[in-house]
């Protein structure tokens, strides 16, 4: 008998889908995929729902761990064996040296946890493809943190990466050439808007939040010219703030500017003319 859709209800005590009209079996032993409580109102539900920790690429195993009581001999030797399971092999020990390392840089250089997944993905990637050796590892995880930072946007001073990861700037950018010619992922290193820099600039040196908008409005411009090509970014935001703290009557030192950026006084000299030279700035009193 071919029993309709409608008439086939699930028997839960038994495990059974039933036709109701028939009394026929349709199915048995059915595993209920479902939780094993029982929940007759939303404050039950969010009472006593529960999951596990999300995934995450800080670790070589994504998170996915079991903790086991130790209190008995029996749990404490399957703790250990547990241990040894995880890291199985001298790739898996690799992987969790350079991660541990990676996640101490970014807690040194206080970044946000999505630069350190985003960090965390990148060197997985090239683990697996066997480009993160031992002697270059520090240079691929402040190269891993840089590219991060750039594609989320976050403002990251790259000298003090280099003198917390302990790496030159010739070892940053072979790193750099590594991952962008040799390691058969899409990893492409973004140079970094200007714009990102002055939010923290403008707080840094207290000025008021109208000046960085007009910094912002001056960088579009320098951008819509090509001005910026070529340049460092943070150069040309310290330069734009500049102008536009000059411009607003709430002036800032190029020196004062210099120290807050990390960078020479030479340098906002030179972006500050690619600035004024090139873009006509009209001031109506």
């Amino acid at each position: 008998m071919n029993c309709p859709s409608s008439s086939i209800i699930f028997d839960e005590f038994h495990g059974e889908y039933v036709c109701i009209e028939s009394g026929e079996v349709i199915e048995e032993r059915v595993i209920d995929q479902g939780p094993e409580w029982r929940a007759y109102t939303p404050e039950e539900f969010v009472d006593r729902a529960r999951t596990g920790s999300r995934l995450t690429n800080k670790v070589h195993d994504l998170g996915i761990s079991t903790n086991i009581d130790t209190w008995s001999y029996e749990g404490r030797r399957l703790q250990s064996l547990h241990r040894k399971l995880r890291i199985s092999n001298s790739r898996q020990r690799k992987l969790v040296k350079v991660l541990s390392a990676m996640n101490d840089a970014i807690s040194r250089l206080g970044l946000p946890n999505t630069v350190n997944e985003f960090s965390g993905s990148i060197v997985r990637r090239l683990s697996a493809k066997g480009i993160i050796k031992e002697k270059n590892a520090n240079a691929f995880i402040a190269a891993s943190i840089i590219i991060s930072c750039n594609y989320l946007k976050t403002p990251i001073d790259r000298d003090k990466v280099l003198r917390i990861c302990e790496v030159t700037r010739h070892d940053l950018w072979r790193a750099m050439l590594k991952i962008t010619r040799d390691s058969g992922e899409y990893i492409t290193v973004r140079v970094p808007d200007p714009h990102i820099y002055l939010d923290k600039l403008r707080a840094e040196l207290g000025l008021r939040a109208e000046v960085s908008a007009l910094a912002s409005r001056i960088l579009n411009m320098a951008k819509s010219k090509g001005l910026t090509s070529g340049k460092g970014p943070i150069g040309l935001a310290a330069a734009a703030l500049y102008i536009a703290s000059v411009l607003l009557d709430d002036k800032r030192t190029q020196r004062e500017i210099a120290e807050k950026c990390n960078i020479t006084e030479v340098t906002i000299r030179n972006r500050y003319r690619d600035l004024v030279d090139n873009i006509t700035i009209v001031i109506e009193i």
